[in-house]
């Protein structure tokens, strides 16, 4: 587990009584990678994502942060979550939040750091304003931002991409790369097949809250994420006519 930066061992987890949404899912994903966890929608990945980070109460197996188990204090500090939904406290200017966000994670702000990222993400002009009246895509960038400036070991991200303009995109890509580069880990849930093949050094599949199976983008590994999305969900393209 040392080497690890998270790992789960044998989750499984009911919203109804003999329903699972996650049956005996194990994996560990060490420091420095990048690996995407993906699947068709109800395969569990965003239970998953709750449980990691202690939104949902556990049922049964243990998930591990750099080590730690995942409820401490210590764990919770090595890392955070950017869901696919843009609650933000839409009361706070993207500063404001920033600096709320540093405080609960007990460290000083990088202030040169955040003028880098304010600048690559064309922030500059908007982070004194209310997040209230923000765009979907200044939601986005202002919870990169505040990621990359808090520098957690493990940051989960969940769609994240969406929504946001290319140049953001090409910036979060570049920026993740050299982050995990550094010994960082960054999780990504997305159904982005292309962004996840593209970055990604590993592939997590779940279908029908199983792991269906672990793939290797950076061996040359000639089976794309689609062709085996194909295969889960026995797609064929003769039964569809127009």
């Amino acid at each position: 587990m040392e080497k690890s930066a998270l790992a789960a061992d044998n989750i499984s987890f009911s919203y109804e009584k003999d329903v699972k949404v996650l049956d005996s899912v194990s994996f560990t994903i060490s420091k420095g990678e990048i690996v995407v966890i993906a699947g068709p929608n109800g395969s569990g990945k965003t239970t998953l994502v709750r449980l990691i980070f202690g939104l949902l109460s556990k049922q049964s197996g243990e998930i591990f942060v750099c080590g730690k188990p995942h409820c401490l204090p210590e764990a919770k500090k090595n890392m955070i979550y950017l869901p696919s939904d843009n609650i933000l406290p839409d009361f706070l200017t993207g500063n404001e939040y920033l600096h709320l966000l540093h405080r609960l994670y007990d460290r000083k702000i990088d202030v040169k750091l955040v003028a880098r990222l304010v600048e690559y993400y064309s922030m500059g002009s908007s982070m004194d304003k209310l997040i209230e009246n923000y765009s979907h895509g200044m939601i986005k960038k202002v919870e990169l931002i505040a990621a990359f400036a808090l520098q957690p070991h493990v940051i989960v991200m969940d769609e994240t991409l969406n929504g946001v303009d290319i140049e953001a995109r090409e910036v979060s890509k570049v920026l993740i790369q050299k982050y995990a580069k550094r010994g960082a880990t960054v999780v990504i849930c997305t159904h982005d097949l292309e962004l996840a093949q593209e970055i990604a050094q590993r592939a997590i599949l779940l279908y029908q809250g199983k792991k269906y199976r672990e793939v290797v983008l950076t061996d040359g590994n000639e089976s794309s994420l689609t062709a085996l999305f194909r295969e889960i969900i026995k797609f064929k393209e003769d039964q569809y006519e127009i």
